[in-house]
């Protein structure tokens, strides 16, 4: 959760930060920012009342600053004349807030500063691109990693951005009405507790998804590449993982940041001669450098070792050193689509599931018996005592 670290005495000012920030931002009313309370993440909020008269506004302020750790300084003041204000500003307040003011005033400066103190004091979630020509295969397996890593290791987020509509949505079974054009509306206020009143959730994984159409069915308007970059860097500070399927953005310089972001860039395609081109062009598009095709590994979709356009002949046209074969029986992987189970929901999904805990470097569960070394040496233990008998 957020919080507003005031150092005041005045209970009411705290009430109307409160009553304005709403239940999903903490307000915790300080004397001093030696209290523990003051060590966990938030802004502080510096009565200009409750400084002593016989002290400058820039050094208490330049003091606050100090003492902060970095934390972002806001200055709540009934004097707003010229001077005063570039006092504040000049000793290292971030902004200045009316003590008078009411609800909206106080959420629009407040939340656009706790978001941005999130995103530079949180550690950013580990970062999964996934990337593909055919779009609902991209969407199969990122909706599956983004399982694989919330059954275990963490509950991740997963970002689809396929249109015309979800191939996630579908495949997950979930309604999705929130999506990333509502997510750029409500950037000042988005927090951690927010997404998870908001964001559509697998119940039985704890995976949350946001979609690019939110539910419409269209393109959303109005939002330029650099909204996406501003809110996936805010949604890494929320959450642990984050995996991202560029399904059907296509503007080379965002996806030239998202890989840059990116801890690992997943290529998924099949081995047909004309998706491989697709992808081709697709990473041309990309313009990745050499520590983004570091990052990157080809993810040989639906992979049959009879077809004679092997992975690594594959990779070698990418430019991809990294190659991993995810075999799958169509029609198995066609009925868990269809029917809205996805494979990695469930704990057994076979040699697929296998696959995929591997690409998500997770250790891959053996069921009982068959470990085929443990039932030898069942058979030897028993052999030996009958024979001791």
């Amino acid at each position: 959760m957020s919080r507003v670290l005031l150092l005041s005495v005045d209970s009411a000012l705290a009430d109307r930060i409160a009553d304005a920030m709403g239940e999903h931002v903490a307000v915790e009313l300080l004397q001093s920012l030696e209290d523990p309370r003051a060590e966990k993440p938030g802004i502080v909020v510096l009565d200009h009342a409750a400084l002593s008269a016989d002290r400058s506004l820039s050094a208490s302020v330049a003091a606050t600053v100090e003492q902060a750790q970095g934390k972002t300084i806001v200055l709540a003041t009934d004097d707003l004349a010229t001077e005063p204000v570039l006092q504040a500003m000049r000793a290292g307040a971030s902004d200045i807030l009316p003590r008078n003011a009411e609800g909206k005033e106080i959420a629009a400066i407040l939340s656009r500063l706790i978001n941005n103190a999130v995103v530079a004091q949180g550690l950013p979630a580990r970062l999964t691109l996934v990337l593909g020509a055919d779009r609902e295969a991209a969407a199969i397996a990122a909706t599956d990693m983004a399982l694989a890593i919330s059954r275990h290791r963490q509950p991740a987020l997963l970002i689809d951005c396929a249109l015309p509509n979800s191939a996630a949505e579908t495949y997950l079974d979930l309604k999705v009405n929130y999506g990333i054009a509502s997510a750029v509306a409500d950037i000042e206020r988005l927090d951690a507790s927010l997404l998870a009143d908001a964001l559509a959730r697998h119940e039985a994984t704890g995976l949350s998804l946001l979609t690019l159409d939110g539910g419409t069915g269209s393109e959303p308007a109005g939002i330029a590449p650099n909204d996406i970059v501003g809110l996936i860097r805010l949604l890494r500070a929320c959450y642990g993982d984050v995996v991202l399927c560029a399904g059907s953005l296509r503007h080379a310089g965002l996806l030239r940041e998202m890989a840059l972001q990116a801890h690992t860039i997943e290529v998924v395609c099949r081995q047909s001669i004309r998706e491989l081109d697709s992808c081709r062009r697709l990473l041309d598009n990309l313009d990745a450098d050499a520590a983004a095709l570091a990052r990157m590994r080809l993810l040989v979709w639906d992979h049959d070792p009879s077809i004679l356009l092997d992975g690594q002949r594959m990779a070698d046209v990418l430019g991809v050193r990294s190659v991993l074969a995810i075999g799958a029986d169509r029609a198995q992987l066609a009925n868990a689509f269809n029917a809205g189970r996805p494979l990695l929901a469930d704990r057994d999904g076979g040699a697929y599931a296998r696959a995929i805990l591997r690409a998500c470097n997770l250790q891959v569960e053996q069921k009982a018996g068959q470990d085929a070394f443990a039932v030898i040496r069942r058979a030897l233990t028993r052999t030996s005592h009958e024979r001791a008998a």
